[in-house]
């Protein structure tokens, strides 16, 4: 029921357009960066990220970086690859790169000014991308410190291309609360609450009662939930049936101190894929949830079209990020993974009926570029 409106309205003409034009933005990004910095030097021969990493010092962390831009720009033919011995050299190709970046940010921002808060974040993230690879900053000293944190913010509340989580997670949320009466919901990693906003906004204008559920909102964060009550309470007008707590969804629930069973719908947006052990999380998750329970899992995941997400450019310079136990069959890489990935993980948690919303086999027959999607997970 959701397949239409998810091909027709959610990814509109601006997202299908503009989505390609970001990847083309940050593909020049990344070799102004490697200009910069000297590794495009490296590049006129063949060269492993090892090599790399030990001539400019480079901290672990580095290696997820330098091997996610180089498969890009690999992916679009900038970079061709050997191995030798069980190790990858890189080098460029023939193939030119084009220099129309700044026309590319600027047609963007004329034809939906939303798109350019993505171009913003990139941008922020390469400006500082030799101290993060050298470890002088971290990503999150870069991206949430006190002048620059309103990008971030700009790009999880109203930007074009994240936004369409939050609209979808809102959507899914909104149909599933209405099967219930009076469910109680647990939201993980809700950050700085734009998936909230949109649940809580749908229902305000849909004209439902914004009091006919519990919800707990939580973060493994204290600051984020500081920040979120307040915009929150701009929408209902006062937040009686809200409770606000931390939760490090890496944790059993004995350690956490919390009863099997209690809630009714589980939900988060662009957080579990940081997960640890995404198999014991979800196995906790699931007896959280009272029997007849939902799981929604809201992820970015990798289209048929390009398995390189813009956005991990961006949180590959964060630690959790990389900081995951790793499965051949249900979770072989770290970050963003495959919907049918996601679903085998679900299942390996225990859950007894999965899906996705949409129906993600259906709408990849019509649209090769779909990169959202929500992972439902039931309990008998």
């Amino acid at each position: 029921m959701f397949e239409n409106w998810y091909l027709e309205d959610l990814l509109d003409k601006n997202v299908k357009t503009m989505w390609p034009l970001t990847d083309k933005y940050l593909l020049q990004l990344i070799k102004k960066v490697f200009d910069r910095i000297g590794i495009s030097k490296d590049l006129e021969n063949f060269i492993s990220i090892q090599q790399i990493m030990e001539k400019y010092n480079y901290v672990e962390k580095a290696e997820r970086m330098l091997r996610w831009d180089l498969e890009r720009l690999k992916f679009d033919e900038y970079v061709e690859s050997k191995e030798e011995n069980g190790v990858v050299f890189y080098k460029y190709t023939s193939k030119e790169m084009p220099n129309d970046y700044e026309e590319i940010y600027n047609w963007c921002n004329k034809e939906d000014p939303r798109s350019i808060h993505a171009f913003k974040l990139l941008a922020l993230v390469a400006d500082h991308y030799e101290d993060i690879l050298e470890g002088k900053t971290s990503g999150v000293n870069v991206i949430y410190s006190p002048e620059n944190i309103h990008i971030i913010n700009e790009y999880y509340q109203s930007g074009l291309f994240y936004t369409v989580n939050n609209v979808l997670g809102g959507k899914v949320l909104n149909y599933e609360v209405d099967k219930y009466d009076n469910p109680k919901i647990l939201e993980l990693g809700g950050g700085l609450g734009s998936g909230t906003k949109q649940f809580l906004g749908q229902r305000k204008d849909a004209g439902k009662d914004l009091k006919s559920f519990q919800y707990h909102f939580t973060d493994v964060t204290n600051s984020m939930l500081r920040k979120t009550k307040k915009p929150l309470e701009e929408i209902t007008g006062d937040l009686s049936n809200f409770e606000f707590f931390k939760h490090d969804f890496n944790k059993s629930l004995e350690d956490l101190g919390m009863a099997e069973e209690q809630y009714d719908i589980i939900w988060a947006v662009n957080a579990i894929h940081v997960a640890t052990n995404l198999k014991f999380t979800l196995q906790q998750l699931y007896r959280l949830l009272k029997p007849k329970g939902t799981l929604l899992i809201v992820e970015t995941v990798r289209p048929i079209y390009c398995p390189w997400v813009q956005h991990e450019f961006i949180i590959n310079s964060l630690d959790d990020y990389g900081n995951v136990e790793l499965n051949d069959e249900w979770r072989p890489v770290h970050g963003f993974m495959r919907w049918t990935n996601w679903v085998k993980a679900v299942e390996a948690g225990g859950f007894d009926v999965v899906d996705t919303v949409p129906n993600m086999a259906e709408v990849e027959e019509r649209y090769n570029n779909c990169y959202a999607t929500v992972i439902r997970g039931q309990k008998k």
